[in-house]
């Protein structure tokens, strides 16, 4: 009964920072989530060149890993407001010049840029919301005891943004164009990630004003670096059981079932998010995120089996695809919950979006790398690439799990 009261902590998230502000955190990550499938739909629907179409994609994927810890570190100096700003108003026009360069015929290098700096410019409204609940807790606002429950639902929002992005995308192409659907993402962002970026809430976020970094408390940068090596091994998977799915479904003649596929994924893992604060205190984050990783691997492998070795149609890849889901939101809720014990609250933007870019780091890394050999030697690879992105994961939450288990909340780190 006190597990399932457990999920009450819920009911404390809106009375703290008004219902719009769950409403606007929500919508305003999907544009995120549509930008790399929007770009790649686009070049390639407009040149016929799917590689064309995939470096652009690379781009943006590459644009955003490396402007996410900037804008988070711009967040902290700035405010949240100027830099949420900044980020969604360059965001918006760099998706409707991409559309413009590649509706004209422009060259090349000009969708490239384009899309690199959309992807540089993505607003990180997951990460910046994750750093709101956290300075809203250091300031006894939202209780300590609610932490955890605001983090497990930035997890799950994170999950359907994921699945409701390329889903979105894919749609809006179907039905309209390529183009369309990436000036909706343009119209998301300039709306719903622009009412964030001015939510009231971003002033509970204190300004880190120090210029020779000599003050305040230091960054614990071991644990950070134990945590964004994990993530980054969790984006590996995500990329790799993606490009293993895709190979089957393309393979069978039916392509757009991948997307249904690995939806199923990003629910089951969103569900599992939603329950995490039934776990007991006595399961600490160290140990849930070295059980997390650990299960990870193995609840990947009648997955790997099955979808490597074609045993079977798609039907069951659907369902077993499941199983690693359960611990992916999880592992996600329990490393942004240890994140935040690394930093001065003053700098919590950055390691936020550090840990973000961490994974869209790993997420490009396995599907450049299982896309290769899986065109080469078929699913089986892109799956155990999974299996040891899985790995690389466990050994980092299992190696550092000392430092990890030294980490305590509300307290600044020392």
């Amino acid at each position: 009964m006190s597990r399932w009261n457990a999920l009450r902590a819920y009911t404390a998230l809106p009375a703290t920072t008004g219902s719009w502000f769950l409403a606007v955190t929500l919508i305003g990550r999907i544009p995120a989530t549509m930008g790399q499938l929007g770009s790649l739909l686009l070049v390639s629907g407009a040149t016929g060149s799917l590689a064309l179409g995939g470096v652009t994609a690379s781009a943006f994927a590459a644009g955003q890993a490396a402007g996410g810890p900037l804008v988070g570190r711009t967040a902290d100096r700035y405010g949240h407001r100027p830099a949420g700003l900044a980020a969604a108003l360059l965001h918006t026009a760099a998706l409707v010049l991409l559309v413009v360069c590649v509706v004209r015929g422009m060259p090349t290098w000009a969708a490239l840029v384009s899309s690199a700096v959309a992807g540089f410019s993505v607003p990180q409204v997951g990460p910046l919301s994750r750093a709101r609940w956290t300075a809203l807790a250091h300031r006894g606002r939202l209780p300590m005891n609610r932490f955890p429950a605001a983090m497990s639902f930035e997890g799950t929002g994170d999950e359907f943004a994921f699945v409701l992005g390329p889903a979105l995308v894919g749609v809006i192409a179907t039905a309209t164009s390529p183009p369309t659907a990436v000036l909706v993402a343009a119209g998301l962002t300039a709306t719903m990630c622009v009412a964030f970026a001015l939510h009231p809430t971003a002033a509970a976020v204190t300004r880190d004003e120090r210029r020779d970094g000599g003050t305040a408390a230091p960054v614990l940068r071991g644990p950070v670096f134990l945590l964004a090596t994990g993530l980054a091994g969790l984006g590996c998977y995500f990329g790799s059981v993606q490009a293993g799915v895709t190979w089957r479904a393309v393979d069978a003649g039916a392509d757009g079932a991948a997307g249904l596929i690995y939806a199923v994924l990003g629910l089951s893992s969103a569900l599992a998010g939603v329950l995490v604060p039934m776990l007991p205190a006595s399961f600490t984050p160290a140990r849930r995120l070295q059980t997390g990783f650990v299960l990870l691997a193995v609840l990947t492998l009648p997955l790997a089996i099955v979808g490597g070795l074609h045993i079977g149609g798609l039907w069951p890849l659907g369902l077993l695809i499941v199983l690693p889901g359960v611990t992916i939101a999880p592992i996600l809720v329990t490393a942004y919950t240890q994140g935040e014990m690394t930093v001065p609250v003053e700098r919590i933007s950055w390691v936020m979006t550090l840990l973000t870019s961490s994974v869209v780091v790993g997420y490009a890394v396995g599907a450049l790398l299982s896309g290769t050999l899986a065109d080469r030697y078929g699913p089986l690879a892109a799956f155990l690439i999974a299996l040891s992105a899985a790995g690389v994961g466990a050994t980092a939450s299992t190696v550092g799990r000392r430092h990890l288990a030294a980490l305590r909340p509300g307290l600044p780190p020392r």
